[in-house]
């Protein structure tokens, strides 16, 4: 199994007990995850997320994880970070989140932005929200619309996608826009307040599309393994 959601560093709005790469590694070899797509808690709020990877790809060194490097799309220079990140790290795929940085899903510079993606032949990971955001303070989330993440996975990306942290009536809102995409997939990490929501995506025929997340250190790696082990 691959955890397709996972981050290591600090979230600012609650202290968060577990949260560190060895902690990580321990759950990893209790319940046999091969490796996961681990991005950094800390690039989501640093002004400069490279700092953030720069701390990240450290510690990644000698494992069998892959990196995700974080961008701030509301930040200006994005083709520059991604060429200082090409020149500094080793890494699969680029994470963005609009619910916190709150940038234009739709315009032409976010256009722009998936085809350097494209160029780099890299994994895209959007986060569709952080957590809960009823406990959020400092930051309001605002989440983007469905229809724009759905115009996305239909008509402009031809590497791989996987959206985070959907809730099951959005994914199924979304449904036709995964099952008609080779390459576009969901994790299961915010499922967990429907009983039976990996029986439902199966006879929804999503089997296939959704893949395991376990959103530490923000959620029980205890509690998303469980939702996904069902499948």
């Amino acid at each position: 199994m691959i955890d397709y959601n996972c981050l290591i560093g600090h979230w600012p709005f609650r202290k968060i007990r577990k949260q560190s790469l060895e902690e990580l590694k321990l759950l990893y070899e209790k319940y046999e995850i091969e490796y996961g797509y681990i991005s950094s808690l800390d690039s989501i709020f640093y002004h400069d997320p490279f700092e953030g990877d720069k701390e990240l790809a450290e510690k990644l060194k000698k494992t069998e994880n892959k990196m995700v490097i974080s961008l701030n799309l509301s930040l200006p220079y994005i083709e520059r970070d991604i060429k200082k990140a090409n020149e500094s790290f080793e890494y699969e795929g680029i994470r963005i989140y609009p619910s916190i940085h709150g940038f234009d899903l739709s315009g032409n510079s976010f256009d722009e932005f998936l085809h350097m993606v494209k160029e780099n032949r890299k994994k895209l990971f959007i986060s569709y929200r952080m957590g809960d955001i009823r406990l959020d303070h400092i930051i309001r989330q605002s989440l983007p619309d469905t229809k724009e993440i759905e115009e996305i996975l239909k008509n402009r990306y031809e590497n791989e996608i996987y959206v985070l942290n959907l809730k099951s009536f959005e994914v199924l809102e979304m449904k036709t826009s995964f099952t008609g995409g080779d390459k576009v997939y969901f994790d299961t990490s915010d499922v967990k307040h429907e009983t039976f929501a990996i029986e439902r995506f199966k006879n929804e025929g999503l089997k296939g599309k959704y893949v395991f997340g376990s959103f530490y250190p923000l959620y029980t790696f205890e509690s998303t393994y469980m939702i996904y082990s069902r499948t």
